[in-house]
């Protein structure tokens, strides 16, 4: 080997031996001198356009990557206040390294779970008349684990957001995900955060909502809480599915739906009680617009 490579070898050493001190110096000095939580609420909060706030333990993380991990994020509102949007009970963030030297929080990763989440009361930028402003932020990967989903309908029981993984995500612009919401359904698909008509359009989808296989498009909308879907089964088995949802959903229970529900569904094979019809389309509240 010639001294020529020996020096390159061994430059390449020094750096790698290098980076994991020098990547928690600056993550360290990016906290304790360049107030590092509060940036991270500032633009977290200017991405939302809701109040971010980050309550609990703030620590800096190196692994995975370099960022930062704790408990107790809040959206919108105080903890047990009415206008809380959201709490989760632990986070990741990661951020890209080279902008805190100029005092810059680029988010890459988001990584939260446990808490609640209460859609009805998302306000874009603090207020009901300025949803459309908020834009969220580009990130990598988005992951959501174990919280509950509080429905307006205060007599029915939250759902259970298992898992939300969503990849690439940028404001207006498609994004691959995939979810699973316990004993309700699991989805995979794209879809897109509408910051002009407050909610978030679904495409591509595959369900599989009760044990029941549908695919179709789809849009929930959060000014107010309303959910249109415009899907197709090959088979459908009425029996079935009522059985395989809670009753907040499989209309066995004796209140409300816990949400405003506009779906149409063609069926090419419906099973209901023995009986088998073939080409039924079905429909439920207003004709669903997710354009």
């Amino acid at each position: 080997m010639s001294s020529r490579s020996r020096k390159i070898i061994l430059s390449i050493l020094v750096v790698v031996l290098l980076l994991p001190p020098a990547a928690y110096w600056i993550g360290d000095a990016w906290i304790e001198s360049s107030g590092g939580r509060l940036m991270l609420e500032q633009e977290l909060s200017r991405r939302t356009g809701m109040s971010v706030r980050l309550e609990g333990e703030f620590n800096l993380m190196l692994l995975p990557d370099i960022g930062v991990d704790g408990t107790a994020l809040l959206i919108g509102g105080e903890a047990g206040a009415a206008s809380l949007f959201a709490s989760f009970e632990e986070f990741e963030i990661s951020v890209a390294l080279m902008p805190l030297f100029q005092r810059q929080v680029i988010i890459e990763w988001i990584r939260l779970s446990g808490g609640r989440i209460y859609p009805d009361r998302y306000r874009g930028a603090d207020s009901p008349g300025h949803a459309g402003s908020a834009r969220l932020p580009e990130i990598q990967e988005l992951t959501l684990r174990d919280f509950e989903i509080l429905l307006p309908d205060e007599s029915a029981p939250p759902l259970r957001l298992k898992s939300l993984d969503v990849n690439h995500f940028a404001d207006g612009q498609q994004t691959s995900f995939s979810l699973e919401i316990e004993k309700l359904v699991t989805a995979s698909g794209w879809l897109l955060w509408d910051s002009t008509r407050p909610g978030i359009r679904f495409g591509d989808l595959d369900l599989d909502l009760g044990g029941q296989m549908l695919s179709g498009i789809a849009c929930l909308l959060l000014e107010p809480w309303t959910l249109h879907a415009d899907l197709h089964a090959a088979t459908l088995d009425i029996d079935s599915l009522r059985n395989g949802l809670p009753d907040a959903f499989s209309g066995s229970g004796d209140g409300e739906l816990p949400l405003d529900l506009r779906v149409r569904l063609g069926v090419e094979e419906l099973r209901s009680s023995g009986v088998v019809a073939r080409g039924v389309k079905l429909s439920a509240g207003d004709s669903p617009d997710c354009q």
